[in-house]
């Protein structure tokens, strides 16, 4: 199934589904179903023996404005001249199943262990050459140099649809032990899966280190075209990573939980290592949540979390474009195209300090309530605030990519239907929120990409 959650930069606003129901806050320290670990290893020995089978439908409305390609140079501008002028384009793949599942099972009294599959994404546009002024596509007309013609030896790889299509699965292998009275710790061994297809972007294939340091070795005679920028289909990557975490019960109302996950190490994208850094290479960022939860009766429970996305050790995110400025090819030949500009074959696409989304680190915070209304009924709801990942300057590339969302809010519900069949409910709504300013490739201006979501979900549990 597609995996899609564009909320926090491209990892989903929760894994729990009782934790969705909350904006995300209690997966560090109010453990209640086996997807619980995904946040927190040191939860498997909490949640007793129970399986989670769930899915989501998930909408994530996408769209920029203001902007329309230069066909000769391969740079946005404006449409009619002002800052965001007439040019919406609207994103055609909207709508999608993300599944879940969890299982835990006590080992004995004091430990247990536990398996669960998660999803990240969100980079799933699809931004068609139709919607754009005169069907010159999102990105404009292929650009190996200059102007056209193209270099001899190269080949136009046009413009048509744009997109990105990301879809990441992970799968969590925890243990967990209580290693003294209300203490628990856990860790997990984390196998990651990951696809990606890119489209429409070929108008960049003069800033690649493949074409650029084709140029440079014929001395401007011939050229190779990258082969491996867009349009070649999905491709694959597999890899890995840990976990580690800890829970302390300090008394029956209040705990506090944290958890580490490190970078997952993945398999390049070799289809795509003319466009992404390090030659394709793709890692899952590290994520750090320290929470705290409060019961100050039987029925009422709240959760606050903090948590740490690091963007920034992934260079195929986190690199500014600056591709204009430090992979300028007349440069390398003594006549820059701009005051300032040099050429570094590194900072080309693909190379080791190629052009990312620019994307900074996030901070999000979460807050949680959820009351039991009997035994049977508990009602949740939850807000999160993050900072946006995206600076001004780096719009052009997040036109494919427009993870804008800072604010989410939730509502949930749980119904004990028998005494070992649960329902969970939730439902999450992150308003529009949007990014705008001048940048590599935007003529000056400044265009505008924004985008809003809706998610509803339910989960089926059994409990053993």
């Amino acid at each position: 199934m597609p995996v899609a959650h564009a909320t926090n930069g491209y990892m989903s606003h929760a894994y729990s589904p009782k934790a969705k129901g909350m904006a995300g806050a209690g997966e560090a320290a109010l453990p209640q179903d086996s997807l619980s670990i995904v946040g927190n290893p040191a939860t498997a020995n909490q949640v007793g023996r129970r399986a989670d089978v769930g899915f989501s439908w998930f909408k994530p409305l996408r769209e920029y404005d203001g902007l329309t390609p230069n066909q000769a140079t391969g740079a946005f501008a404006p449409i009619g001249g002002g800052a965001t002028g007439t040019g919406k384009v609207e994103s055609k793949n909207n709508d999608f199943l993300v599944p879940g599942f969890g299982y835990t099972h006590p080992i004995n009294d004091v430990s247990s262990i536990g398996i669960a599959m998660f999803g990240n994404g969100g980079m799933n546009t699809d931004f068609r050459s139709r919607d754009t002024l005169f069907n010159l596509g999102t990105f404009g007309g292929n650009n190996p140099g200059a102007n056209p013609p193209p270099f001899p030896g190269t080949s136009m790889q046009g413009a048509g649809n744009a997109g990105v299509n990301l879809e990441q699965l992970g799968v969590s292998l925890a243990y967990s032990r209580q290693v003294a009275e209300g203490l628990s710790l856990g860790a997990s061994f984390l196998i990651g899966y990951q696809t990606i297809e890119v489209k429409g972007v070929g108008a960049f294939q003069g800033f690649t280190e493949t074409f650029t340091q084709s140029v440079l070795a014929s001395q401007m005679t011939s050229a190779v075209t990258p082969t491996k920028l867009t349009d070649n289909g999905q491709d694959s990557a597999w890899g890995f990573g840990f976990q580690v975490g800890g829970l302390w019960d300090v008394n029956p109302m209040f705990s506090i939980g944290a958890s580490y996950r490190t970078k997952m190490y993945m398999g390049k994208f070799e289809k795509y290592a003319d466009l992404f850094a390090e030659g394709g290479k793709f890692d899952l960022p590290p994520v750090g949540t320290i929470g705290i939860a409060v019961r100050p009766n039987d029925q009422l429970s709240l959760a606050f979390d903090v948590q740490q996305i690091w963007y920034s050790e992934v260079p195929a995110i986190a690199n500014n474009n600056d591709l204009a400025l430090k992979c300028d090819l007349n440069a390398a030949f003594g006549m820059p195209s701009q005051p300032g500009a040099s050429y570094d074959s590194r900072y080309c696409l693909g190379g080791s300090k190629g052009a990312g989304f620019g994307w900074d680190d996030m901070t999000v915070f979460k807050f949680g309530a959820q009351y039991a209304m009997n035994d049977r009924l508990t009602l949740r709801a939850g807000f999160s605030y993050g900072d946006n990942p995206i600076s001004d300057e780096q719009v052009a590339f997040n036109t494919l990519a427009p993870a804008t969302i800072t604010t989410h809010y939730t509502l949930g519900a749980s119904y004990l239907l028998r005494d070992n069949f649960e329902m969970t409910f939730w439902g999450m709504y992150a308003p529009e929120d949007s990014v705008s300013g001048p940048g590599e490739f935007t003529g000056g201006q400044a265009p505008e990409i924004k985008m809003h979501q809706y998610e509803l979900g339910v989960n089926f549990a059994w409990l053993f």
